[in-house]
């Protein structure tokens, strides 16, 4: 026997078992069991032709003609099931392939015509390989570049595009379908080498016997294809009838020697053993199936775990895409259910949508609030579970039909002030149980708790929102202010730039060049011509600084900020517009400023704030000194003005939101409360120090980004405030 006869009794019996176990068990999959059983077809037929000796060139002929039978089909029917499992409605590609490979397989067995296969040769002094180079035949060229380097292609893309967009168990199962086709792939496309008359030994057929070993594995520890309930099923009932075998033949035994010398009826001899086993079946099934859940699926959760999980890890998230695709991706998991969407009712108030899933993606991704479904949902406020027998007959078939659009046996409404704002779907149980009420105990209390998690994620995405649109709208009306104040410092410049170019022009108009060279009237106009850069210059700076400083923020936070740099791009800006009130402001550095981590944007959006603040603070006169330095690790930023201070109780409310000691008109009360916000957003801290009539210092405290973590205390007196 030589190796690639090996490799062919390996794929045999890899292939049709894999094909047999899901003709009996799992119907819903008879195109992958059509799949699994082409390849072994080929198998048969490679057998065949590679068990062939050099004088047996008919019967390798038949052997190859089995053999490409096993391979039109096995591409076929891979490609028809993963078009069938990912929900795609692809009919003219399975149209082409089912025609293409009748075709292919009228011609290849086409009686006394070699229309398909013509030539072998023999090759590796032990096996006819197909000559396709010396046949030349175009129907062969055509199925071996359509169905291996486009069709394939395209479908392993597929497969691949659906992975990077699952989530969860999904993704999982793709991974290894993945995997596990490709090695069936890879273990094909070679074998086509030696027909090219690249003589390569197809030791890669190896391949095509490894991957249904690698399906098995997935389908055990990963329910590919959700193959877990069959395993499951076969278990239990081998289970029953082995233990009913037992009691059965021992009852006949015994019954046949114990009771032969009372009863001699041998029929009414075996009562005893039906009636034991009439009442021992169903405890006998429970035990069975507990003991699967147990010690191979695990499928019994702890209630408590469960809610423990929920408590630290899903409801304490505020962002509403993270909050909803962990809990559909933790229920999934924890309970073991073949999948989970959430859908909410989005602003409009007419459409629920799916916001996140679990498992197999939805076959509807948004329905009309109006439906049936809904309406039933809200009107009765309580959850639809399919098998409850007791709302069965209550139940329209449209609110049925949309239960099994989204393959869910059990919809949970979320209400919030009696308003349902979504909808919790659960799809089986992976262990093929029903729903019982101490699930129902647990799910009710959880849904509650979730709506309240999702309205708040929901108002704390908005508030952001117009935290952000605040915070840009009043720096836009600042800067309405700015651009007024710093009007004369783009207008001084190109006037004097103007100045110099007219007064050349006039003394030109005037005669009073007449007497100068043409390169006397060159090197005058040079002059004048750097001069007018040099104040074009001047003015750019300062348009392109209003320019940038006008851009919202984007949040990007690098490790590179210099804090003394961004304090004089701020100062260039407000410099101007303070001289105006008779306000002098300084800078002070303290040694070597190191970098720090934060938005570049968002630290000058608040040391505007701050030094804006304190300047309407002191009204027509005063000084504003912002210093700078570094202690232990970290950089501090000092805003210290001369104004009249804040009250101690003032102080306790100076970072709440609305509230403002200015004139009513004058003030938003959202100045501060938008720095603070800010100064966390990038990791940092914000303090104020004031005293009635005495000056207000705030004191911004960031990360140095190339420190040392330092255990030493930090007593510099930061001014703290308790609010």
């Amino acid at each position: 026997m030589n190796t690639f006869q090996l490799t062919n009794i390996i794929i045999i019996a890899t292939n049709f078992g894999i094909a047999l176990f899901f003709i009996i068990s799992a119907r819903k999959h008879y195109l992958f069991a059509l799949f699994t059983m082409s390849a072994g077809v080929w198998g048969i037929g490679a057998y065949v032709f590679s068990s062939a000796s050099i004088q047996d060139y008919d019967i390798a002929f038949l052997g190859w003609k089995i053999a490409y039978m096993g391979a039109f089909f096995t591409v076929i029917f891979f490609s028809h099931f993963v078009m069938k499992y990912l929900n795609m409605d692809r009919k003219i590609l399975i149209i082409y392939l089912y025609l293409s490979g009748a075709i292919f397989s009228f011609f290849n067995w086409y009686q006394n015509s070699y229309y398909f296969l013509q030539d072998l040769r023999f090759v590796f002094n032990e096996v006819y390989w197909l000559d396709a180079i010396r046949a030349n035949n175009i129907l062969w060229y055509l199925f071996y570049v359509s169905y291996y380097w486009i069709v394939l292609p395209y479908v392993f893309y597929k497969l691949i595009v659906k992975y990077y967009s699952s989530v969860g168990a999904y993704k999982q199962k793709i991974k290894y379908f993945i995997i596990a086709a490709g090695f069936g792939w890879l273990g094909t496309e070679p074998l086509f080498m030696p027909a090219l008359h690249v003589d390569i030994y197809p030791y890669s057929n190896f391949l095509i016997a490894v991957y249904p070993l690698i399906f098995a594995y997935a389908i055990v520890r990963h329910q590919v294809m959700d193959i877990e309930i069959i395993i499951k099923k076969t278990l239990v009932f081998a289970g029953l009838f082995l233990a009913t075998y037992v009691v059965i033949a021992s009852f006949a035994y015994f019954g046949t020697t114990f009771f032969s010398n009372y009863i001699h009826n041998r029929w009414i001899a075996m009562v005893p053993s039906i009636l034991i086993i009439v009442l021992m079946l169903r405890p006998l099934e429970t035990f069975l199936r507990n003991a699967t859940d147990k010690y191979l699926f695990q499928k019994q959760y702890d209630s408590k775990q469960l809610l423990k999980l929920f408590a630290n890890e899903v409801l304490s998230v505020l962002d509403i895409h993270t909050l909803v695709n962990l809990t559909v991706n933790r229920l999934v998991d924890f309970m073991k259910l073949e999948n989970a969407y959430i859908m909410l009712l989005d602003e409009s108030r007419d459409v629920f949508r799916v916001v996140a899933f679990s498992g197999m993606s939805p076959l509807k991704w948004h329905l009309d609030a109006k439906e049936g479904f809904f309406s039933y949902l809200q009107t009765t406020g309580k959850y639809l579970l399919l098998d409850d027998p007791s709302r069965k007959h209550v139940l329209e078939p449209a609110i049925v039909s949309v239960m099994a659009d989204e393959r869910a046996v059990l919809a949970i409404p979320l209400f919030h002030r009696n308003e349902m704002v979504g909808v919790l779907f659960l799809g089986k149980k992976k262990s093929d149980e029903n729903f019982n009420q101490e699930d129902i105990d647990i799910l009710l209390p959880l849904s509650r708790t979730l709506s309240i998690a999702i309205t708040n994620a929901q108002l704390f995405e908005k508030l952001s929102q117009a935290q952000a649109q605040a915070a840009q709208r009043e720096k836009m009306a600042v800067i309405g202010t700015l651009s007024a104040g710093i009007n004369h410092e783009i207008c001084n410049p190109l006037g004097i730039a103007r100045g110099q170019c007219e007064m050349f022009l006039l003394n030109m108009q005037d005669g009073l060049y007449a007497t100068k060279s043409t390169g006397e009237l060159l090197e005058q106009a040079k002059v004048i011509m750097e001069k007018v850069i040099k104040e074009t210059d001047r003015a750019t700076v300062i348009t392109k600084k209003l320019s940038s400083f006008a851009k919202p923020a984007k949040g990007e936070i690098t490790n590179d900020v210099n804090a003394e740099k961004e304090i004089d791009e701020v100062m260039t800006l407000v410099e101007h517009d303070l001289k105006l009130d008779n306000i002098v402001i300084t800078k002070r550095v303290e040694g070597d400023i190191p970098a720090i981590s934060a938005d570049r944007k968002q630290l000058q959006e608040i040391l505007f704030n701050i030094v804006r603040n304190a300047a309407q603070a002191m009204g027509q006169r005063g000084t504003i000194e912002i210093s700078v330095y570094a202690r232990f690790g970290e950089v501090y930023i000092d805003i210290t003005d001369t104004g009249e201070g804040i009250s101690k109780q003032d102080q306790a409310r100076i970072f709440d939101p609305f509230f403002t000691t200015k004139e009513p008109g004058k003030g938003t009360g959202l100045g501060l409360f938008i720095v603070k916000q800010i100064v966390e957003r990038n990791n940092g801290r914000i303090f104020v120090k004031s005293e009635s009539g005495s000056g207000t210092t705030f004191t911004l405290v960031f990360k140095a980004f190339d420190s040392s973590d330092v255990n030493e205390h930090d007593n510099i007196g930061v001014r703290e405030n308790n609010a």
